[in-house]
């Protein structure tokens, strides 16, 4: 279940990788979770993310810092030129130095915008925490659409290449019939065809392939080579059942990260009010001052020093200001009410994306069984024409085309199987699940994984 202290561990849990040493290069194929590991370090958006929660951190220790003591020092230095004239006498112009230092100590008694302003920051980190947890979520999800992306074009490749040889053995022993009377020249040619048509896919195949494997090495900041690939006895689709669809609308109402920002947003505004109506509140500031100036002249001293020392307390009442103050609580009020129908709306537009998601992987599992069937049936399909073919029943272009069903159903099951995955990693990250132990699950069904 997801809480806000997992933004503090996921944090612990990257130093402690780097601290081990399991973040080296990897010596063979890399699988999804050795990607999730090298993203936590690598990855730019995360690390914009990083950056800006640590600074988003601080608005609390300087708000706490207003109702601290103030303590300043301040001084002067400066010479005066002094010319006196008593009726007809005028004394010799005399300079000297004079010098003034003062210390203030200045502690907030009562001030309502600067405690305001206290639980506004609190609020505000909060968000900045949840903020940060939602963008570890979309990291996952991200990762994990890339790795499979990446996977499923190979794959798609993986199956062109064998489709490939089937069509050059056929294109040869159609060649073969042909040239021994047997066979037609139109045999010869749909296979050509069939073949053409598959060369333009491997292209595509190859240039997606390419593209998705650039993302992914984007997100894990080095060079990918092998990935590991579906262990299709490993995959079993009902074990990302997701059970009952209200569970994960209550999971994600309750912990999503985006919510959770929301909320938070509508705190601080909240907040923003009472700072703003503090413009009408009195103030009382506790302040102690010590003086010393030192250079005064007059007849009787050649030299003054003065020593002042003061304590007491200071009001200050706010009495118009213009209806400055009133228009800033307005302005609060309205920016509180965006906040509240924001987090309203991100409410029910989460409970969408929950159902979508959901529906997404219950209509996956069950495409995973009918294509697993179809599949069965096609393997036997291609078996029997292939027979007809050498009895005479049936023609070389028939031979093909069931080849093709096949081919498609093959590409068809990988497809929905990798979108299951990213479908319930993605169903995860929106209840604030989508963490390193959910990973290394999703991991579990390559091969090679622990």
């Amino acid at each position: 279940m997801a809480n806000p202290m997992r933004t503090n561990l996921r944090r612990v849990l990257v130093g402690a990788l780097m601290g081990a040493g399991l973040l080296a290069a990897p010596a063979g194929a890399i699988d999804l979770m050795r990607s999730y590991e090298l993203a936590l370090l690598n990855d730019g958006q995360l690390k914009v993310a990083r950056a800006r929660a640590d600074s988003g951190r601080e608005v609390l220790p300087q708000a706490l810092a207003q109702v601290l003591p103030n303590l300043s020092l301040s001084g002067s230095y400066g010479e005066t030129e002094q010319n006196r004239t008593l009726g007809s006498v005028t004394d010799p112009t005399s300079r000297y130095p004079t010098t003034t230092n003062n210390v203030t100590l200045r502690q907030t008694l009562y001030r309502q915008f600067q405690f305001s302003q206290i639980d506004q920051a609190r609020s505000k980190i909060v968000g900045v925490d949840a903020q940060l947890d939602k963008d570890f979520q979309t990291l996952g999800v991200r990762l994990v659409n890339a790795y499979f992306t990446a996977l499923f074009a190979r794959d798609s490749l993986d199956l062109i290449g064998a489709q490939k040889l089937s069509y050059e053995a056929q294109l040869r022993a159609a060649k073969l019939a042909f040239a021994a009377g047997s066979g037609t020249r139109t045999d010869i040619d749909d296979v050509q065809t069939k073949y053409d048509l598959l060369l333009a896919q491997e292209i595509e195949a190859r240039q997606q392939l390419g593209s998705a494997t650039l993302q992914l090495q984007i997100f894990v900041g080095e060079p990918v080579g092998y990935l590991s690939t579906l262990d299709a006895t490993r995959f079993q689709a009902d074990a990302h059942d997701p059970d009952t669809l209200q569970s994960w609308i209550d999971r994600a109402l309750e912990f999503s990260p985006d919510l959770r920002a929301l909320k938070a947003r509508w705190d601080a505004a909240t907040s923003g009010i009472q700072m703003a109506q503090a413009g009408h509140l009195p103030t009382l500031d506790l302040v102690a001052q010590h003086n010393y100036s030192k250079g005064d002249s007059n007849n009787v001293f050649p030299q003054t020093i003065n020593k002042t020392n003061y304590i007491g307390v200071q009001l200050t009442v706010p009495i118009f200001a213009g209806g400055g103050v009133n228009s800033a609580v307005r302005q609060a009020t309205a920016d509180a009410e965006e906040a509240r129908q924001g987090y309203e709306y991100a409410r029910d537009d989460l409970r969408l994306k929950v159902q979508n998601q959901y529906d997404a992987v219950r209509a996956g599992i069950s495409r995973v069984h009918a294509l697993e069937r179809a599949l069965v049936s096609a393997d036997q399909n291609v078996l029997s024409n292939r027979k007809g073919v050498l009895a005479g029943t049936r023609t070389t272009l028939d031979v093909l085309n069931v080849e093709q069903q096949r081919f498609n159903t093959q590409v068809d099951l990988a497809k929905v199987r990798y979108q299951i995955l990213v479908a319930w990693a993605t169903l995860l990250s929106y209840v604030g699940d989508l963490d390193t132990d959910q990973i290394a699950r999703i991991n579990r069904v390559l091969k090679g994984a622990a």
